[in-house]
């Protein structure tokens, strides 16, 4: 194991030890809570970390050239409660993960830049100083989950989406009770089953599959079917 502290962007140092939820918009307050999205990873792209958003701009019509981004908006449109037609125009109106003022937050588990999750690049070994993934991950599970955990407790989101069913360990760690069983949510788009696991609680999770994956939330129908559960279940 090299180092444990990471450059994880150039011009950014940080460590892993003082890594927590953060993200472009609004982590908001228990009197003003705000519906944080949370995938499990950045990706490669620059602009796509929380740590430069400010600095180089993340407006809702640049996300909307990013897919997981504009399917997030649609997901939060429909959660709302409005159609899915609506979503760019109610993305502008809500500044969604544009505006500190914001009602979301867009964060993740992981603060590794990787252009997938089974990726682990000698650049990534070199930020983190683990040579191995799985170290890097459990070394975040152990020592940095805590602090998430605290952040969630203190800040009371609205809604918590963790978005990955593979973690769904992970986001009921942070978020969720050992007490509150999961419901799951099950429906069809065409001949594809579509799975959404749902825990009611102080903060409700809902984990949804990923929003660019094949077999995740890659259509409009998907996208409003999933909103529909999670609005009329946990809101």
């Amino acid at each position: 194991m090299l180092s444990r502290n990471a450059s994880f962007v150039k011009g950014h140092t940080m460590s892993l030890e003082d890594y927590k939820f953060d993200g472009p918009g609004n982590i908001g307050t228990p009197d003003k809570p705000s519906v944080w999205l949370c995938g499990i990873e950045f990706g490669e792209s620059e602009n796509t970390n929380p740590a430069l958003a400010a600095e180089e701009g993340f407006s809702v019509e640049k996300q909307w050239g990013w897919g997981y981004n504009q399917k997030a908006h649609k997901l939060l449109c429909c959660i709302e409660g409005h159609p899915i037609s609506e979503a760019f125009e109610f993305a502008k109106a809500r500044s969604i993960f544009a505006s500190p003022d914001c009602d979301y937050m867009l964060t993740n588990l992981f603060p590794e830049n990787c252009l997938t999750v089974d990726t682990w690049s000698i650049e990534a070994q070199e930020r983190t100083g683990f040579a191995s993934k799985i170290d890097y991950i459990a070394y975040v599970r152990n020592v940095c989950f805590k602090t998430m955990r605290a952040q969630v407790k203190a800040h009371k989101p609205k809604l918590f989406i963790g978005v990955g069913v593979a973690h769904e360990r992970d986001f009921v760690d942070i978020v969720s009770e050992p007490e509150i069983k999961c419901e799951l949510a099950e429906f069809k788009v065409g001949n594809h089953m579509k799975r959404i696991r749902l825990y009611p609680g102080e903060t409700p999770l809902a984990v949804i599959p990923h929003l660019s994956s094949a077999g995740g939330l890659n259509s409009n129908e998907s996208i409003e079917k999933a909103a529909k559960i999670i609005r009329e279940r946990l809101l």
